[in-house]
């Protein structure tokens, strides 16, 4: 890629100045590279230089009459006066040694190692780089990765972009941002992702101004929604109590934080988005040595921190699922398999949850359609690979599991993968905005 040396110097600037730079800018300057490139004749000045310069040196040393007869006979000019002599020693002193001879036949080693030499060139063309301006990019690609490591970079986005709070190695957050292009969604994470460059640092258990700090340098004001993930990942159906990696306790303190901070900085409300069940809920209550205090418990649920904060929606993975399952049963009965622990964990809830999205079971309707979910993926994919049961529907969460199937032989429809299903519920929402 050819390099515009103003508009390299003027993105440079901005990120010493700690501006803000759209994606295109932070990768255009990512993008270049100091070349070090010799032409055909530079590299023979270069091969000769040293040995020539060693040459004139060692003839000057062994003859020093023979020069000082030489000298003599010279005309004035070609000695430096002594103003000019203190300057050119001050130059051989920093890449060298000074010569202390005022005629120009002793500089001329030196001349010749220090103008086209393999390490007299080297320091020359160091110490000029230090005063160029490809010195000036170097130093801002330096500060600008450093910033991206940190997480720490001002990002100039697109208007209506998503900022994505995730925990680590959220597979639909992940997909999301892959999904878009590069200035329209920014992930917030406690670490670096490993897909993306457009992202923040931030800590769930960091404080108000910290969000505020954050939210500022991912364009605020051109934000679309923000989108929470609290749920683990890997349990985002039929998950339990605990099974989240922001409770909802902190996540209600984050919603609220949020509603503060624009009105702080003057930004019109954003949608807030959480991916999460429902039903899960922080629960606190007060009790004597004896007992409990009759009225002292308090819940919050994710359920009615969407309904508590306008501008909120809630997107329910269970939920989603569940009425694909309706859909493929046709009004079929439905059981549920996994092995005796995935019974004892899933079972009750997994029927409590069909029965909110009230399905009724067609009693004209033949056959039986078999939902395989459980503990460990590993056992519904033997389930399914087995092909023991007939109008078996795995439950799937992994891109391992999904890409097994595939291969061997399950079509799309023949399973669920519900981070895919949850994905395209979640793209339609946010795209409103």
């Amino acid at each position: 890629m050819r390099h515009n040396k103003d508009k390299l110097l003027e993105i440079a600037e901005r990120i010493e100045k700690d501006d803000k730079i759209t994606i295109e800018e932070m990768e255009y300057i990512s993008s270049f590279k100091k070349l070090e490139k010799d032409s055909l004749v530079v590299k023979i000045l270069k091969n000769s230089a040293l040995p020539l310069s060693l040459f004139l040196g060692f003839l000057i040393a062994v003859y020093p009459e023979y020069f000082e007869d030489l000298v003599a006979v010279y005309p004035e000019w070609t000695n430096l006066s002594p103003r000019l002599l203190a300057g050119v020693d001050y130059l051989w002193d920093i890449i060298g040694d000074p010569v202390g001879k005022q005629n120009i036949i002793y500089h001329i080693p030196n001349i010749v190692l220090y103008s086209f030499g393999v390490i007299g060139v080297k320091k020359l063309f160091d110490a000029l780089n230090k005063r160029t301006w490809i010195n000036n990019i170097l130093d801002a690609q330096t500060r600008l990765n450093e910033d991206i490591d940190n997480g720490t970079h001002e990002l100039c986005l697109a208007e209506g972009h998503s900022v994505l709070f995730v925990g680590n190695g959220d597979f639909i957050g992940k997909q999301f941002v892959l999904d878009h292009d590069k200035d329209m969604a920014v992930t917030i994470s406690k670490q670096r992702p490993s897909y993306t460059k457009v992202w923040n640092y931030y800590d769930k258990d960091l404080g108000y101004e910290e969000l505020k700090q954050v939210l500022t340098r991912i364009a605020g004001e051109k934000t679309g929604e923000y989108i929470f993930f609290p749920v683990v990942d890997d349990q985002i159906f039929l998950p339990g109590a605990n099974a989240y990696d922001l409770s909802p306790h902190r996540l209600d303190i984050f919603c609220q934080d949020l509603r503060n901070i624009e009105q702080e900085l003057d930004l019109h409300e954003k949608r807030i988005i959480i991916v999460g069940d429902k039903y899960h809920h922080s629960f606190v209550r007060s009790e004597d040595i004896n007992k409990i205090i009759r009225g002292s418990s308090d819940t919050i649920s994710l359920e009615e921190i969407s309904n508590r904060y306008s501008n909120t929606t809630l997107i329910d993975p269970t939920d989603i699922a569940m009425k694909r399952i309706v859909d493929i049963a046709k009004g079929r009965k439905i059981v549920f398999r996994a092995t005796k622990e995935g019974i004892k964990e899933y079972k009750k809830r997994f029927y409590e949850r069909l029965k909110e999205v009230e399905y009724k079971q067609d009693k004209r309707k033949k056959g039986v359609l078999t939902i395989g979910y459980d503990i460990f993926e590993d056992l519904t994919e033997q389930q399914s690979l087995a092909g023991s049961v007939d109008d078996y529907c795995p439950v799937v969460l992994s891109t391992n599991v999904r890409d097994a199937l595939v291969r061997n032989g399950y079509k799309r429809s023949e399973f669920l993968y519900v981070p895919e299903l949850v994905l395209k519920h979640l793209k339609k929402i946010a795209s409103e905005q």
